[in-house]
Formats: C-alpha cells, sequence, structure tokens
C-alpha cells in the first residue's frame, strides 16, 4: 500500500478541465464514419417515424424529436473535427452538443413515459392523449433556458 499516492494521480494528466472536448488525431477517421452513417441513416428514420405520426399516435413525436437533437450533436461533431481547439466556432459548437445531449436524454424521458402510461393506465392514457401535448412540451423542452 506503500506505492500508491491517490494525491495527484489525475492532475498529471489533465491540466484544463474546460477543454474535455477534444478528438484525437487517431480518432477522426473513426469520427467521419459515423458521422456519415448517421447522416445518411438518420433522415429516413426521420422519414419512416413521420410515417407512424396519426391522430392518436403520440409517441412518434418524441422519436422525432429525439432523432433531430441526434443530427445537432452529429453537426457539433463535425465541428469538432473541422475547427481548432481554442476557436470561437469550436466553443459555439461545444455549447450547442450540450444543448443536444440535454435535449436528447429529455426525449429518453419522455418516450419512456409514455411507454409506461401505455402499460400502466391504458384506460386513462387513451382518453388523455391529445396530438397537441407532446408537441407542446416538445416545443418546450427544445428552448434552452
Amino acid at each position: 500500500m506503500e506505492g500508491f499516492n491517490f494525491t495527484n494521480a489525475s492532475q498529471d494528466n489533465i491540466s484544463d478541465h474546460d477543454n474535455i472536448y477534444f478528438i484525437l488525431p487517431g480518432m477522426k477517421v473513426m469520427t467521419c464514419i459515423i458521422i456519415s452513417i448517421g447522416f445518411s441513416l438518420i433522415p429516413v428514420a426521420i422519414y419512416a417515424v413521420c410515417s407512424l405520426v396519426r391522430k392518436n399516435h403520440v409517441a412518434p413525436i418524441y422519436v422525432i424529436n429525439l432523432l433531430i437533437s441526434d443530427l445537432i450533436q452529429l453537426c457539433c461533431l463535425i465541428i469538432w473535427v473541422a475547427e481548432e481547439g481554442g476557436s470561437i466556432i469550436y466553443e459555439i459548437g461545444s455549447s450547442l452538443y450540450d444543448v443536444g445531449l440535454m435535449a436528447s436524454v429529455g426525449f429518453m424521458v419522455c418516450v419512456a413515459l409514455e411507454r409506461y402510461l401505455v402499460i400502466a393506465r391504458p384506460l386513462w392514457y387513451s382518453f388523455k392523449r391529445a396530438i397537441k401535448t407532446p408537441v407542446l412540451s416538445s416545443v418546450c423542452q427544445s428552448c434552452p433556458l
């Protein structure tokens, strides 16, 4: 136990905690592959889910918004690959990525809540669901404070 010193173990490796968004040079190829696959498949998924939206189906609205927040995150990945670490565009992309990530988590919670209500309260859910409720909650959730 005398060989372990936990006091400065992490301070030697990472000196700047503000710059946590970076892509290693070897990872740029993998990131470009992820971006190209994402930009080709997410619009197809959005179109497929849009065809499911009907008068009584409100869950696809949350899924569409979840896919749009994924597109925002992919756009930020393009900024991270193309820009230098200290530029203003890089910082804006980092902030936009955080907003997209929080929106993504929020829409996943909305999808989980919809699924819970379908299972736990089917009669209440069948009478209370309207298309304007998820649209209003999606707009309110998408606007950052």
